[in-house]
């Protein structure tokens, strides 16, 4: 039986859905540990039964390997599909479910640091909030970062756009995850495999990196030494699909902003329709 392999964040790992949600620790065990009760105490790693590749895993009758992690930005889902790759087979499929371009993160060996963390509103307009875990590490201070008032509020909107880096910074990441994308596809097609991108956002990521053109300095936008991406980036990723995973006219997963039950199903059944009808 050939084997659907899927990479991605927490939306493909199937993150909130009751399967992957453990009770809070008692009162017992926080002191047995020395500690409080933390969100990863109760919001499991594991993949979901429920999420999407499981779903459609099962309606393809197929061995699913979901490797997808929560909090993966563009850097880690392509680690997790160089270090699985020699696990993919000829007859196997592959959807790599590409996270948020916005998104970075930090990683060492004991730990990996998320700074952003998206959700979809009742409007279906893309957010993005400060993680304070981050804001701590980095010494930024979370009542400075939670005011109301004007000033910081401006200060906010501006340090999210570029995720407290110069916009030299950001377009550099937008760029490298073209090449990290287009790298990971090539590397998981000379598996024999059949390959499929797709995304959580809606809008292409070329889209987005010509955006982050407009921010740069006018002596750094011309390409010279760095190729065009509109001459080598042609990557066929499906971003349709994002209507679906977060259609806000479901309720999301209970006491939390993610995709619900329903929301992976019918995110399976587009998946299916979309690229396996025949």
């Amino acid at each position: 039986m050939s084997t659907l392999h899927t990479f991605g964040c927490s939306i493909t790992q199937g993150f909130a859905l009751p399967d992957v949600v453990a009770p809070p620790l008692t009162s017992e065990q926080q002191q047995e540990l020395d500690r409080d009760n933390h969100w990863s105490d109760e919001m499991l790693s594991t993949p979901s039964k429920h999420a999407w590749p499981q779903v459609l895993g099962d309606a393809l009758d197929m061995t699913v390997v979901n490797h997808a992690r929560r909090g993966s930005c563009f850097q880690q889902i392509a680690r997790q599909c160089a270090v699985a790759q020699q696990q993919v087979q000829p007859d196997d499929t592959v959807v790599v479910m590409w996270t948020y371009l916005g998104r970075v993160s930090m990683q060492w060996p004991a730990r990996t640091s998320v700074p952003l963390h998206h959700y979809v509103d009742a409007k279906k307009s893309l957010s993005t909030v400060l993680w304070p875990g981050f804001n701590k590490l980095f010494g930024l201070s979370t009542s400075t970062v939670t005011a109301k008032d004007q000033q910081h509020q401006d200060w906010i909107e501006q340090a999210v756009k570029h995720t407290y880096l110069d916009p030299r910074d950001t377009w550099n990441r937008y760029y490298n995850s073209l090449v990290q994308q287009t790298t990971v596809d090539g590397l998981l097609r000379s598996t024999g495999a059949r390959v499929i991108h797709t995304s959580v956002e809606t809008e292409p990521v070329l889209d987005q990196l010509d955006e982050a053109t407009q921010s740069l300095e006018l002596s750094l936008r011309q390409h010279y030494t760095t190729p065009n991406p509109h001459d080598w980036y042609d990557l066929d990723v499906d971003y349709e699909g994002a209507h679906v995973i977060h259609d806000p006219r479901i309720p999301p997963a209970e006491n939390d902003m993610h995709p619900s039950i329903a929301h992976h199903a019918l995110y399976a059944k587009y998946i299916q329709d979309r690229w396996f009808k025949n």
